[in-house]
């Protein structure tokens, strides 16, 4: 699939202080799912079958945290916005 970048409607830095911890849920019985290479093959793998159903048009940002991200976002032509697979690509997992 090939990704079109679009400005980040959110200003915050790159990085951030924020020292987070699930040790307690996890104490509790919480089986994190977590954000690795398997989970985001899946993911791939989804889009890729149901993106005829995709209007990507809905999913562009529709909120701003300032003017500034507002007119960074301004200029997007909605109907620019397309799922594209490339060709040869692959996800490294297989499909039944």
């Amino acid at each position: 699939l090939e990704m079109k970048m679009i400005p980040n409607p959110r200003q915050e830095a790159a990085e951030n202080e924020l020292d987070v911890s699930n040790a307690k849920f996890c104490n509790l019985g919480l089986e994190p799912t977590t954000l690795d290479a398997g989970l985001f093959s899946e993911v791939t793998e989804i889009v890729t079958k149901y993106k005829d159903r995709c209007d990507p048009t809905k999913i562009l940002p529709a909120s701003f945290w300032n003017k500034k991200r507002a007119e960074e976002c301004a200029d997007i032509d909605p109907n620019s916005i397309t799922i594209e697979e490339k060709v040869g690509v692959t996800n490294g997992s297989s499909s039944s």
